[in-house]
């Protein structure tokens, strides 16, 4: 190990640890006696608020629908794969391959999210507000013609706002010089996040502590592993393969 290399190496290592630390810490809040400390009246109140909103005939009553709808799902799939297309295309030529393989590294970051989350998460009983804070303004009681999601067995975390905010996340810290990619990142992980806590299918501590933990745990290993690099190394060595016309 070099002089260089040794320095790195330990800021590396507190970089995990204080990361994963503070993930650890919001998991406990969470999930223990603290909750009601910290995280019960603020969950209670917010959602309280934000689905009082939701009356007969209100604006904001169809916005939230659509917003919790399989189509705004399928819609923001499509904004970020935009989103992404556009990062490559109008990088220069000879730059395309390094940008997709930082695309390619943050999707990754976000299929392991939602692996633990299906895989290891899925069967935890936590009940939604549209379950535990009864009685409730029920979407579905408003609209016609489809139905959206209002409560559920398992709530945390919530998936939406997880991969959301990973994408974000993912996108600011690798793409810098791009920050108005960045800020409609964002503006998508409020869009994504913030219908779900109106309608009652997630707590705020689903998406804040859910996602955040997420954000923590993962998103450090973008800088500090060759998960980039070796995503780049693959790519070059499939385009040196492709056929020429591809290459024009």
């Amino acid at each position: 190990m070099t002089s260089t290399e040794s320095p790195n190496l330990r800021k590396s290592i507190i970089l995990l640890l204080v990361c994963n630390a503070l993930a650890a810490l919001l998991l406990i809040s969470n999930f223990t006696g603290l909750y009601e400390v910290i995280w019960q009246s603020l969950d209670t109140r917010i959602f309280r608020s934000l689905n009082s909103t939701i009356t007969p005939d209100g604006f904001l009553t169809q916005f939230w629908a659509w917003t919790n709808s399989k189509t705004f799902d399928r819609a923001t799939f499509v904004f970020m794969l935009a989103i992404c297309i556009y990062l490559v295309v109008s990088t220069r030529r000879e730059e395309r391959i390094d940008v997709t393989a930082r695309i390619g590294a943050i999707t990754f970051l976000i299929l392991i999210a939602l692996l633990v989350s299906k895989k290891v998460i899925g069967d935890f009983i936590h009940p939604s507000p549209g379950l535990v804070l009864t009685p409730f303004n029920n979407i579905n009681d408003y609209i016609t013609g489809y139905t959206v999601k209002t409560s559920t067995d398992n709530s945390f975390p919530g998936d939406h706002a997880m991969t959301s905010a990973l994408f974000a996340g993912g996108v600011i810290m690798l793409f810098r010089n791009r920050p108005y990619v960045a800020i409609l990142s964002v503006l998508l992980m409020i869009f994504v996040s913030v219908p779900r806590l109106a309608g009652g299918g997630h707590w705020f501590t689903d998406v804040i502590v859910g996602g955040g933990a997420a954000c923590l745990i993962l998103l450090p290993w973008l800088k500090i592993s060759p998960l980039v690099r070796w995503i780049d190394s693959l790519l070059t060595w499939g385009w040196t393969k492709a056929p020429a016309f591809l290459k024009r």
